[in-house]
């Protein structure tokens, strides 16, 4: 029994003390450290994200290899273009990531994928931020009765198209220029699995938030 104060090893040790986890070698261990630090140093540079409170390469309980996870964030009901637009781009962190460095990709970027595709949809047919083609509007879609034009469906999707690769390539530019930090941050997480806010004040300081 513990009575003394609870560190981030106490806590991982009771998350995995009954969970049936994947044991990874080497090289996928590599990959999911070098993912992960690619949307954790994406993050730092878009003004929008909150600060990351953890990064684990142990999973969780749902399934995941690795993850990162934010605080709180200050402002919690309002919700911005410009922060939809830095999810988007901190989603392609762990892909662009892997092509930096591995010049090949995993297949593990499929559900950052299907957010950042549905983050981009909802800008253009729900908030009316799909830019002037589309107009400031929300557009009804029925499957069963279509109630738009063809033309205006292929806007559309040229306009989707045009947010995931202006975010896509943000977020590659971003860690192009920071190439270092993220391996800084990949071998940190390798060595020890996973790293809390506190831990992470020595790679983070240097680093200012903001559009690199």
């Amino acid at each position: 029994r513990k009575n003394d104060a609870t560190d981030t090893a106490d806590v991982e040790k009771a998350l995995n003390q009954f969970a049936d986890r994947p044991t990874l070698t080497a090289k996928e261990e590599r990959v999911v450290a070098t993912h992960e630090a690619g949307h954790a140093v994406t993050a730092m540079f878009c003004p929008h994200t909150p600060p990351i409170d953890r990064i684990s390469i142990r999973g969780d309980l749902a399934g995941s290899l690795g993850f990162v996870s934010y605080k709180e964030p200050a402002q919690r009901y309002v919700v911005t273009r410009g922060q939809l637009l830095d999810q988007i781009c901190t989603l392609f962190g762990g892909r662009e990531a892997e092509l930096l460095f591995f010049d090949d990709l995993s297949i593990g970027s499929g559900a950052d994928l299907q957010r950042a595709t549905d983050i981009a949809r909802a800008l253009v047919e729900d908030f009316g931020m799909g830019g002037d083609e589309i107009g400031v509007r929300r557009v009804e879609i029925d499957a069963d009765e279509p109630v738009i034009s063809d033309a205006l469906k292929q806007r559309m999707e040229l306009a989707v198209k045009r947010i995931l690769d202006e975010q896509r390539e943000r977020s590659s530019k971003i860690l192009s220029e920071h190439k270092t930090l993220v391996a800084q941050l990949r071998d940190l997480l390798i060595e020890k699995k996973v790293l809390d806010a506190e831990s992470l004040k020595d790679v983070l300081p240097a680093t200012p938030r903001g559009d690199a």
